[in-house]
């Protein structure tokens, strides 16, 4: 899980802010209860977006990264899975924050580690996490549960969108994935993809004309039509000849100007080749060497001094190199033999085809050629419909295998919201003192779904809906954590809210972040302080990054009165985790009550 971030830039009253350390269960970023804008909630929020694989906070809170607010920072963060501890580093630098590095305790680059492509840390999570399941990517599993201001997230009709323009199809086969139901659906889904292309194949060679075809079916009836006349043209040619045309195909009609022609060709190929043959035997005849005398006792006697062992070393030489040429010679002739063996096979078959042809009753060379035509038409007739009907055939195909991939999609949410939907039910009865309503998720097919209440379209029931949503999600599947704005509870009455938060910290072995910055009871305040207060912001130095970049400066050096000094920052203190802890900020100046207490808005 995620134990801390830190980055040299955030600050708090001109100190650099100690790791945000956090925990199992809720670990809550918290600003006053008035509500104060623009001290880096969000942002936060978005930072750990960032740190989980994201890039809208590159994307989307471009006024951070302005030279003269924050500019380029390093946002440092550990996780832990299975008792081992992982560094890394990533930068907002453009060019570089598509890259993670991994680093030691101190966030110095690991020696010999390089930096780590985003798809690969997204990996890395994916398997540490656990989701190993058909169709299940990292962020494909979890963006749907970051849902912070400025992220397309937040969409309370239509929970399951990744970004604004996404098709519900695509939300609904996350949610399938997510749920580890995709087995079956990727089967269909490999199927139907198979046969489109196979269908958009023969669309593309139709409309490139690489293979005959018609393009409708007024063309289809047409050829038919066409095609009842060519055989009938046939016919009626063949009985004036005899009936002998009716032995002749096209291809053999083609045949009988080109079969000459192929024998004259294998004939010349065969001259070629014994000449080569008997140029061998010619070459083998000169190449032979009189033998040597083996006696050299004559030779010894006009030469006493010759080396008689080497002239027999220089003979032997001879006849191996004699051996090896002869060997060379007798293998290219006997190649040779082969390819004229082939050569007059091939014309022993020709003119046995030609003798075979020339016994057809013979026709006149036009009845010929106008039958060759007739044939040539009745064949690219029949194959241009039968290639339309081949094209109608995996439309039909495609089709259906749609069908059953949608049913399969179908079959699959009724099983998802069969555990959404009683969940959320159970708890949405413990948020209200009256029976009020739950959220259902409805699939009205592969392509729609609906999130909504009956009854009620109100923003902070459609606000309640969502989280009650994400938190189902966390506890049937294995989401690891859910991220909430602030913005989520804006609408949300108190009291709902407060029992939200009970929902949130039954969490105890995964993660959930959220910032709130409304009014709550005295005993919930200081719940949340004590359990699950990670990070306190304020305005007044206590921003995220210590500063506010949305104030206006002062028109002149001479307007700055008490009344346009900013008040002093609340006091704090270092709390015992490391973390900055709230100090009377919302009490009044002169109150002696007590910080929580004195702030008691509770009915």
């Amino acid at each position: 899980m995620l134990m801390e971030v830190s980055c040299d830039r955030f600050e708090s009253y001109g100190q650099t802010r100690p790791p945000i350390v956090f925990h199992k269960g809720l670990n809550a970023v918290v600003g006053t209860e008035s509500g104060t804008n623009s001290v880096g909630k969000s942002t936060f929020l978005m930072i750990l977006d960032f740190v989980f694989g994201g890039d809208d906070y590159i994307k989307k809170s471009k006024e951070v990264h302005k030279v003269t607010n924050v500019g380029p920072h390093v946002i440092k963060f550990k996780f832990e899975f299975d008792g081992q501890p992982y560094f890394f580093t990533r930068s907002t630098e453009e060019g570089k924050y598509n890259k993670v590095v991994p680093c030691d305790e101190n966030y110095q680059p690991l020696e010999g580690e390089e930096p780590i492509s985003i798809p690969k840390y997204h990996e890395f999570l994916a398997e540490k996490y656990g989701f190993n399941e058909e169709g299940q990517t990292w962020r494909g599993c979890v963006t749907r549960a970051i849902r912070v201001d400025r992220r397309e997230t937040v969409d309370t009709e239509k929970p399951l969108k990744s970004y604004k323009a996404e098709p519900d199809r695509d939300g609904i086969v996350a949610l399938i994935k997510l749920f580890g139901l995709y087995g079956d659906v990727s089967d269909q889904h490999k199927a139907k993809e198979k046969a489109a292309d196979e269908e958009q194949a023969y669309k593309d060679a139709l409309k490139h004309d690489f293979i005959p075809g018609v393009k409708n079916p007024t063309e289809y009836k047409k050829n038919l039509e066409r095609i009842e006349t060519v055989q009938a043209l046939i016919s009626d040619l063949a009985k004036k000849s005899d009936e002998g045309l009716l032995e002749l195909t096209s291809l053999q009609a083609e045949q009988i100007s080109e079969i000459r022609n192929q024998i004259a060709a294998f004939r010349r190929q065969r001259s070629i080749m014994e000449s080569q043959k008997r140029a061998i035997e010619q070459s083998r005849i000169e190449k032979q060497r009189k033998k040597l005398q083996s006696d050299y006792h004559e030779l010894l006697q006009f030469f006493p001094e010759i080396d008689v062992h080497r002239l027999e070393a220089v003979e032997n030489f001879h006849r191996q190199l004699s051996s090896i040429l002869n060997s060379e010679l007798r293998e290219s002739e006997q190649n040779i033999d082969a390819m004229i063996a082939l050569a007059n096979e091939q014309i022993a078959k020709l003119e046995e085809e030609q003798k075979r042809i020339s016994q057809i009753p013979n026709v006149t060379k036009a009845t010929l050629d106008r039958y060759a035509e007739l044939q040539k038409e009745l064949l690219e007739l029949q194959s241009a419909n039968r290639t339309y009907e081949k094209k109608t055939e995996l439309k039909r195909a495609t089709e259906s295998l749609s069908e059953t991939l949608n049913k399969a999609i179908v079959t699959e949410m009724r099983r998802v919201e069969a555990k959404l939907n009683p969940l959320m039910d159970e708890m949405n009865e413990t948020l209200y003192d009256v029976r009020i309503k739950p959220p259902m998720l409805s699939t009205m097919s592969a392509d729609l779904y609906e999130f909504s209440t009956e009854d009620d379209n109100g923003t902070g029931m459609r606000y309640k809906g969502m989280i009650l949503l994400d938190i189902a999600l966390m506890r049937t599947t294995k989401l690891p954590f859910i991220i909430h704005d602030s913005l989520m509870f804006s609408n949300v009455e108190r009291e709902a809210i407060e029992r939200i938060i009970d929902l949130y910290m039954q969490e105890k072995t995964k993660q959930v972040f959220i910032a709130i910055d409304r009014p709550l009871s005295a005993s919930y305040r200081k719940l949340v302080e004590e359990q699950a207060q990670v990070l306190y912001l304020c305005r007044g130095g206590n921003e995220l990054f210590g500063k506010a970049w949305n104030r206006k400066k002062d028109p002149t050096p001479d307007d700055s009165s008490t009344d346009n000094q900013q008040a002093l920052p609340a006091p704090v203190e270092e709390g015992a985790d490391g973390q900055l802890k709230m100090l009377l900020e919302e009490t009044e100046p002169d109150s002696e009550s007590d910080p929580v207490d004195g702030n008691d808005t509770e009915e």
